[in-house]
């Protein structure tokens, strides 16, 4: 309700005689609770007791009378996260009347948004400069056609989460136990192009990924890429810079198998398509779901690798340019999807 309207319906009960505390508590029963105190009712209704009628605000010592919407903007643009209380004090109107004008400007408060790592002058330089880089290969169709990706990820045996239901007014909700952040858990890796799944595996169960099994899995690799890519005539692997990824024993590997590495920043999660396509699909494809043992784990995954179209993996590799651009023209920020 606007002050002005909450105001006429006091006049209206003061003229019929109702009393400050029946009216207040009309007011808070037609309109929510809290909607106005007793003590702002007993105010206006001292008012109206002096013959002044008037609903329009009383100018008031310290108090702008006329409101500076450019005033509040200014000083949301400095300050993004103040409260409408910070605000109160610093700009001296009153807290209903500053909720009211950001609502009428346009303005709604939500929550920020979490982003992988709090971003330095030079490692922002640095994504600029390999995206720049990148965007500048010859032949950039082939160069993406010739990309593989690698990436590892914990998966859980359990995925529940917390349900609605549907319960009469009065009862209460059904309990459910909480799922226990540290639960069982096992890691996967996966190996995959514009095509489709390379090769992928499930770690045994506590066991990480280090340069010994990650080399193992580059020479697998190397014998599914013959396999199921036999006219492929080049392999830019695209990785990031997790230890066993860089080293020196798994250079020498890439080396013998005469591929090249594709430069990706620290970091930089939002240009690495198993992070922002495959496995935000695949955690949305596992939720709420419960597994019982490693091999239904494995069945269901591979089951999610076997049901993506064509266009799924495609897309996951060629919008790779679209977001090396977004990282040059926005100084290296992240990509907050």
């Amino acid at each position: 309700m606007e002050p002005r309207q909450l105001r006429a319906i006091m006049l209206y009960e003061h003229n019929l005689g109702t009393s400050a505390r029946q009216t207040a508590e009309k007011i808070n029963t037609a309109f929510g609770k809290g909607t106005i105190a007793h003590s702002t009712v007993s105010y206006w209704f001292k008012s109206f007791d002096k013959g002044d009628t008037s609903c329009e605000d009383k100018p008031r010592s310290g108090r702008p009378v006329v409101f500076d919407e450019d005033l509040l903007r200014s000083h949301l643009e400095r300050h993004p996260d103040a409260t409408t209380r910070d605000l109160e004090k610093e700009l001296g109107y009153d807290h209903s009347t500053i909720i009211r004008h950001l609502h009428a400007m346009g303005y709604h408060k939500i929550m920020s948004r979490w982003t992988p790592h709090a971003l330095t002058d030079s490692e922002r330089a640095a994504r600029v400069t390999i995206c720049e880089s990148l965007l500048l290969q010859p032949h950039r169709q082939d160069f993406l056609r010739s990309i593989v990706t690698v990436d590892e990820s914990w998966v859980h045996y359990n995925n529940k989460t917390r349900q609605a239901y549907w319960v009469l007014r009065g009862e209460r909700a059904p309990t459910e136990p909480k799922p226990d952040r540290h639960g069982r858990k096992i890691m996967l890796s996966v190996f995959w192009d514009w095509q489709g799944i390379l090769y992928w595996e499930l770690l045994d169960e506590k066991q990480t990924i280090n340069a010994t099994i990650y080399g193992e899995q580059l020479e697998k690799l190397a014998s599914e890429i013959a396999t199921k890519r036999p006219k492929r005539l080049s392999v830019s692997l695209l990785q990031d810079n997790a230890r066993p990824h860089t080293a020196k024993s798994d250079r020498h590997i890439l080396e013998k198998l005469n591929w090249t590495v594709v430069p990706h920043p620290p970091y930089s999660p939002d240009i690495a398509p198993s992070d922002y396509c495959l496995f935000r699909a695949l955690k949305l494809h596992l939720r709420k779901k419960k597994f019982e043992n490693y091999e239904q784990l494995q069945d269901d995954i591979a089951e999610f690798f076997d049901h993506q179209p064509p266009a799924f993996w495609e897309h996951g590799i060629m919008s790779l340019p679209e977001r090396w651009l977004h990282v040059v023209e926005h100084d290296g920020h992240y990509i907050v999807d």
